[in-house]
């Protein structure tokens, strides 16, 4: 972080505000829903809502970082996280939970703008770590918030909380807004027939395909399954919560540094590991300990993203920086929707069936990746 800049400081601090408020309601919206009425599948039906219209989202957001200036795009894009915690205050019964959902999920399209500002402000060498870093401070506020969600929640219910959380969402948004632009004047056209010819690009997408596939299943799922197999109350949860997200803060930094000196297939496989760790021992546990240490590996769900977006722009190639962030997140979002609702199906068929694939897709890509090192195929730019 010495190597940051006044706009990346900015740009990380925004982050951390924004993961307080988002993060006082977000790992307990899906309880909060069951307590509203929602069944099991249609917790994953919601969570579906969410990264369909965020990998939707992510195309015009692309278009947008190109035909407009980054900062811009950028600010007036945060500011929608305000609207969306109201909609949460105001929500009468599990419905209408879903207009928020659909406003969390367009804020997605701001990921190919914001990606694209941290590596133009980022030497070669660096953009693996500043990504990793910038983004991972999301966890790092994620630590703290639930903690306190969890604890207001069980007192008050869960209103106050998105009260509390649209004022912090505010204050990210005006602090974000104080940022400078940056030029960036993208001449390489978008030619889709290139992803034909980009063989790193294109086996990219395969192996994350596999992997969002395998956290989507059960990452909307622990914390249901805590309260509904070991009945933990609104606190409890709060404190698994940030239990995992410093797993997921951890795991990023880590994994990062990890990336950019030791190459992909390392990054990938730590957090492939962490994922197997995580599911096991939630379902071996037995106290709340090892409930703790369970969720704590569990910050790999969505350790996976993160650490995945420090990977795979060095097989972009000839493809413009903010569209092959829009078309890897576009592609992801196919089985992130099919990983909620797959995973909904499996969660109403037995509380342990999403963690039992998770498991067995993260150790399948565990081989993949030990098979294409024993052929040396990893390089600094390319994961298989």
């Amino acid at each position: 972080m010495r190597q940051f800049d006044r706009d990346l400081w900015l740009l990380t601090v925004a982050m951390v505000l924004f993961a307080l408020g988002a993060g006082l309601y977000q790992a307990l919206l899906f309880v909060y829903a069951i307590d509203l009425g929602a069944s099991r599948f249609t917790v994953g039906l919601l969570s579906s809502v969410v990264v369909a219209v965020a990998a939707i989202s992510t195309l015009p957001g692309a278009w947008a970082a190109r035909r407009f200036r980054l900062k811009p795009v950028i600010a007036g894009v945060w500011w929608l996280t305000v609207p969306a915690a109201l909609c949460f205050f105001f929500a009468p019964n599990w419905q209408w939970l879903i207009p928020g959902l659909v406003i969390t999920g367009l804020y997605a399209g701001n990921n190919p703008a914001i990606k694209t500002y941290i590596q133009l402000k980022s030497s070669p060498e660096r953009r693996a770590r500043h990504l990793t870093t910038i983004f991972g401070a999301v966890p790092l506020g994620l630590i703290v918030a639930p903690l306190f969600g969890g604890a207001l929640a069980s007192r008050l219910g869960m209103r106050p909380v998105f009260a509390i959380a649209a004022i912090l969402l505010g204050a990210s948004a005006l602090t974000v807004s104080l940022m400078g632009d940056i030029p960036y004047n993208e001449t390489k056209p978008l030619d889709l027939r290139f992803l034909r010819r980009n063989r790193g690009f294109s086996l990219s997408l395969a192996f994350f395909f596999v992997g969002f596939l395998a956290t989507s299943t059960s990452q909307a799922f622990f914390l249901p399954y805590l309260k509904q197999v070991h009945l933990q109350g609104y606190t409890a949860l709060g404190v698994y919560a940030a239990l995992a997200a410093l797993g997921t803060a951890a795991l990023t930094k880590l994994l990062g540094h990890v990336t950019d000196l030791r190459g992909p297939h390392l990054g990938a496989a730590g957090v492939l590991i962490a994922m197997a760790m995580g599911s096991t021992l939630l379902l071996t546990g037995w106290n709340p300990p090892l409930w703790g240490a369970a969720v704590l590996f569990c910050g790999s769900f969505e350790a996976m993203r993160l650490v995945a977006t420090g990977i795979v722009a060095g097989s972009f190639g000839e493809l413009p920086l903010a569209w092959g962030y829009a078309i890897f997140d576009a592609a992801m979002g196919v089985p992130m929707v099919g990983g909620a609702l797959l995973g909904g199906l499996l969660y109403r068929m037995s509380y342990r069936l999403p963690f039992l694939l998770t498991t067995a897709l993260a150790v399948a890509l565990l081989v993949v990746l030990a098979v294409a090192h024993r052929r040396g195929a990893s390089s600094p730019s390319s994961l298989l």
